[in-house]
């Protein structure tokens, strides 16, 4: 599987949808696990949408572990966060970097979490790989991500 015929790639194993009407199947998934595996990082991203300036922002992320997101914000943005593969731990803090609450997401469990602006929030790989869906309002900004120590 080879994303060039259906995307751009953004560098740095983030690639996206040359349009929108793709179907992101399996294989696909496949290709972006093998992708994240590449990055040191150890994640890769897919976005469904063609754009930064998209208004809607549907992308796929592939984590592999030992994996864990910096404690950041979407300051102006919900967000919605669908597991696909694997298991990965949900973390919600304070402003201080205190853990508020933490869940468990599963692939393929049917289960969605939400994030309101402005929540701080990570998430733990607990599996090998990990893959979700994060749905989001566009556009993606430099502002449009805040880490907590920064």
């Amino acid at each position: 599987m080879d994303f060039r015929n259906i995307a751009d790639s953004r560098g740095n194993q983030i690639f996206h949808s040359n349009k929108w009407m793709i179907t992101f199947d399996d294989e696909h998934i496949d290709e972006l696990i093998s992708q994240a595996k590449k990055n040191s990082k150890r994640k890769a991203r897919f976005c469904l949408h063609p754009d930064p300036e998209s208004q809607m922002q549907v992308t796929y992320l592939a984590f592999v572990s030992p994996y864990q997101d910096e404690i950041h914000s979407h300051p102006n943005r919900p967000e919605v966060l669908i597991p696909v593969r694997g298991e990965a731990e949900a973390r919600t803090f304070d402003g201080g970097g205190n853990l508020i609450k933490s869940e468990i997401m599963l692939g393929n469990s049917g289960t969605a979490f939400s994030s309101s602006p402005g929540t701080w929030h990570s998430i733990f790989v607990k599996s090998d790989v990990f893959v979700m869906i994060e749905i989001g309002l566009g556009p993606f900004t430099k502002d449009s991500t805040v880490l907590l120590n920064n």
